[in-house]
């Protein structure tokens, strides 16, 4: 792992295999570097998580890189918790995909566009593969340079572990038994990690059933047939399991 300090914000680096990067940076940081004085100051003193939606204007920002578009569509979410996710990540994603590949332009002319289930593409190079995911105080993206491939990825804080109904939910039986009973958060939120990661890889999110997919012993079943696909795991501070699942 490597780090870049880049416009006041520390971004770590992985390379999981040659011509995939990814990148994660704590939401708190990109948050102090994008958004002007007073509308920083006005975050830290109350629980963004727990409000209502802001209106943002392209002056909350220290430099431009939203889109008049992503500017309403950033305005349109209710909840302020949801924009500042949306743009943090995508904050990190144009700043990678500038860094990688298209260094000729400007932070507010790379967009995303989204397919019919949800996956998210470049909208003008929908040819490069991308991937984003956040979670609490982080956020991760990811890239490919060889164009023929495919990528997903998937950021979650460690907690307590699952409760039943939860487990019952999100795995098969075959793969809470795999689990075991006294297994900790550890390995669950890392399976889970890998099932969302995969579920981004086919570009179907939550579209596809949950238990059409199966990770047992770091392997992915989907609709019981073994899936040939390369899987990379690792654990941020203790305290956050990341997963990228790539061709």
């Amino acid at each position: 792992m490597t780090s870049s300090f880049q416009n006041e914000i520390w971004i770590n680096i992985l390379t999981p295999k040659p011509g995939i990067t990814i990148w994660y940076a704590g939401i708190p940081d990109i948050t102090h570097s994008i958004f002007s004085k007073d509308r920083h100051h006005h975050f830290k003193s109350r629980d963004f998580r727990a409000v209502a939606n802001e209106i943002f204007q392209k002056n909350d920002f220290t430099r431009l890189f939203l889109s008049d578009g992503e500017i309403s569509t950033i305005n349109s979410f209710k909840a302020l918790k949801k924009q500042i996710e949306w743009i943090s990540g995508r904050y990190l994603i144009k700043q990678m995909i500038h860094h990688i590949f298209l260094g000729n332009l400007s932070l507010d002319k790379i967009t995303l566009s989204y397919l019919e289930q949800g996956a998210p593409f470049l909208t003008d190079h929908p040819d490069i593969p991308v991937s984003l995911s956040h979670s609490n105080d982080y956020t991760a993206v990811a890239c490919c340079k060889n164009k023929d491939k495919t990528i997903g990825i998937d950021i979650e804080k460690i907690t307590k572990k699952p409760d039943g109904y939860f487990m019952k939910i999100a795995f098969t039986q075959d793969e809470i038994l795999h689990l075991k009973d006294d297994a900790g958060p550890i390995p669950i939120f890392k399976n889970w990690t890998i099932k969302e990661a995969y579920l981004k890889y086919i570009k179907k999110g939550f579209n596809e059933s949950l238990h059409r997919v199966e990770i047992i012993n770091d392997e992915i079943r989907h609709n019981k047939n073994k899936i040939d696909v390369d899987v990379y795991s690792t654990f941020i501070d203790g305290d956050y399991a990341l997963s990228l699942v790539s061709d």
